[in-house]
């Protein structure tokens, strides 16, 4: 058990490494009773992850330590009643893939993702419900489908036979 967490407490402070100071003071300045986030490095920034009283949290920054968003995800149940009435008005035929409240300089947002077959569509609301903002990001549909049943000449050629069962 403790060769265990002395191994996790090295990846750790080994990925934490690799974090740029001005990100890890940032985080530091924003969220200073949380001492060792979980970090992903991503094409678009880097993501602290950890949890503190509210839930699991996903804090964005960029690479020169300027604070994107945090985002927390929630449930149906925990969204304000504005929130829940949009999605009750307009949301019958989407599916929704996340739901959640966003933290920014400008202030709290929530935000409902819902996945179409073509595209995922972002609704940024305030706290009555009131549309800030949509976007839309655009799937690929011009990509063919994998096979989905393999040609005659990548089949086996000869039977295979399963031992019995006694």
């Amino acid at each position: 058990m403790i060769l265990l967490i002395g191994l996790a407490s090295t990846v750790a402070a080994l990925a934490n490494n690799q974090i740029p100071a001005a990100v890890q003071q940032k985080f530091a300045q924003l969220y200073p009773e949380i001492e060792m986030p979980f970090w992903e490095m991503r094409s678009d920034g880097i993501v602290a992850i950890f949890e503190d009283e509210e839930g699991l949290k996903k804090a964005f920054f960029q690479e020169d330590g300027g604070w994107v968003e945090t985002r927390i995800r929630m449930g149906r149940e925990e969204l304000p009643g504005g929130v829940n009435n949009f999605i009750r008005e307009n949301y019958r035929e989407a599916e929704i893939s996340f739901c959640g409240k966003v933290y920014t300089e400008s202030g709290i947002w929530y935000r409902i993702e819902s996945e179409l077959p073509d595209r995922i569509v972002l609704k940024t609301l305030n706290e009555d419900g009131i549309l800030i903002e949509e976007r839309a990001i655009a799937l690929s549909v011009d990509i063919e489908p994998a096979l989905k049943v393999l040609p005659a000449a990548l089949l086996p050629r000869q039977q295979i036979r399963l031992p019995e069962v006694k």
